[in-house]
């Protein structure tokens, strides 16, 4: 949880919002509500964090370091 404005509650899951009262009109959720929402969120694919894209990027180059462009 992050802290904010009074009246506010968001959720949060590895940095990304999965309740906000914001977007809800103002509720505050039920408990299987939150419970819902985190399983919903687990069973998404994995996303990759910043960088590690491009670190696996690399680990698939030629080998000897060749990239074969040309």
């Amino acid at each position: 949880m992050k802290k904010g404005p009074i009246g506010l509650f968001d959720v949060y899951a590895d940095e990304s919002v999965i309740y906000s009262n914001r977007r809800e009109g103002g509720r505050l959720p039920k408990n299987q509500e939150v419970l819902q929402r985190i399983r919903d969120f687990l069973s998404l694919p994995a996303q990759p964090k910043k960088g590690e894209a491009a670190r696996k990027g690399q680990a698939k180059a030629a080998p000897g370091g060749q990239c074969g462009c040309g």
